[in-house]
């Protein structure tokens, strides 16, 4: 009787630590799905307001139909399974306008792209002392151009 009790108790233990293996290998698996699912659809918003910046900043005043839908599909994405301080920046932002025309709507986009990065897993604060609004929305890095300077030699 002794055996069969151990036996049992091994067979028990096996099929408790194989369900148990199982429920926390799913869990995990689909915490990964859904911070893929995050990264892309903060990628592709990010994506599509910086086309949209370069080419407002580049005078441009036509709205391209496939860069708003890409740009309106990814924020819907973000509404669905983004972290709710995201979805909260994101929504900040789309009431300012959403244009990033006046500063305040700059600011607010700046504080969703922070957002989006503590959501990440990064500290808040590793980077506040850069001047992340200039580092963002400068489309041009500096000045001088190469191209500019070879016509000059030329």
């Amino acid at each position: 009787m002794n055996i069969l009790s151990i036996g049992l108790l091994s067979l028990i233990s096996a099929l408790m630590g194989a369900l148990l293996t199982h429920f926390l290998t799913e869990k995990r698996k689909r915490r990964e799905e859904l911070m893929e699912q995050k990264l892309k659809a903060y990628s592709d918003f990010i994506n599509s307001v910086s086309k949209i910046i370069a080419a407002r900043r580049l005078g441009q005043t036509e709205n391209d139909t496939g860069e708003l839908a890409i740009l309106n599909d990814a924020k819907i994405r973000i509404c669905i399974c983004g972290d709710k301080s995201v979805v909260e920046a994101l929504t900040e932002f789309w009431d300012y306008g959403g244009t990033l025309e006046r500063e305040h709507e700059i600011l607010a986009f700046t504080r969703l792209c922070m957002t989006i990065r503590e959501s990440l897993g990064y500290n808040p604060h590793d980077i506040a002392d850069l001047n992340m609004s200039n580092t963002l929305f400068k489309i041009e890095p500096s000045n001088f151009s190469f191209r500019n300077s070879n016509k000059i030699k030329n």
